[in-house]
């Protein structure tokens, strides 16, 4: 992870900041920042100005976060750190060691494409909670995730974060083009006896692929047709 070449980029530089959530981290109050840069491409991201174009974005220094985490210091109980794909920069381990040094439980998503950078983050306890996202199941994998992927990586980090003893959660966003009950079995057998599963109800407002606005989604009750099949492999199925 030293060089772009190996699908690492050489500077650590927010590109989005939101300084209170209740929701991206469960169970506490916590400041979201947004790293730029992605290795995927999945059609539906709603974040993709973090995807394309993302270097032109203006940079928030970290020593910002850490000042505005200072004087909020009591109020703020936790760092979620999101992107973008975090696990790509280098300084993110840095990064993730002030925050813990200053006492702060840190969240990080991921897509789950770099095993030997979670392997260290988990093995080094710099993580409270891990959220990763399953694009879809195995055979369709590339498909969604818009770029060739290597499958192995993924399978790879869902059996290192089901096996960690760290709060996670696994979650895929919905569309009737790559998800169905066919899809969900697969999936649900993929991620048998995970603890929480999550399925994202996909708003297109904003997507990376402008076509997808025009393709039909699913709506809330439809999404819940799903959470009784997948109850047989995940202790519990959350509809978001």
């Amino acid at each position: 992870m030293t060089n772009e070449g190996d699908g690492y980029f050489k500077t650590m530089k927010f590109k989005g900041w939101q300084k209170v959530s209740l929701i991206d981290f469960p169970g506490r109050i916590a400041t979201v920042v947004f790293t730029g840069g992605c290795n995927f491409r999945c059609p539906y991201c709603h974040n993709p100005e973090l995807v394309i174009g993302w270097e032109k974005l203006p940079d928030i220094d970290e020593e910002e976060v850490f000042r505005y985490l200072e004087r909020r210091k009591g109020l703020i109980d936790g760092i979620a750190i999101t992107g973008g794909e975090p696990l790509l920069h280098q300084e993110i381990i840095d990064f993730i060691r002030k925050a813990k040094s200053k006492g702060y439980p840190v969240k990080i998503d991921t897509n789950g494409a770099f095993p030997e950078v979670l392997t260290k983050l988990i093995n080094d306890k710099l993580v409270d909670f891990i959220a990763m996202d399953i694009k879809g199941a195995k055979d369709r994998y590339a498909e969604v995730a818009g770029v060739p992927v290597d499958v192995e990586k993924i399978d790879k980090s869902i059996r290192m974060i089901m096996e960690s003893g760290i709060d996670y959660e696994f979650r895929t966003s919905v569309l009737p083009m790559f998800f169905d009950m066919e899809e969900a079995k697969k999936i649900g057998e993929w991620i048998k006896g995970a603890k929480r599963y999550v399925l994202q109800i996909v708003h297109t407002v904003k997507t990376l692929d402008e076509r997808i606005k025009e393709k039909r989604i699913y709506l809330p009750h439809e999404v819940e047709a799903f959470v009784p099949i997948l109850k047989q492999y995940v202790e519990s199925v959350i509809v978001r």
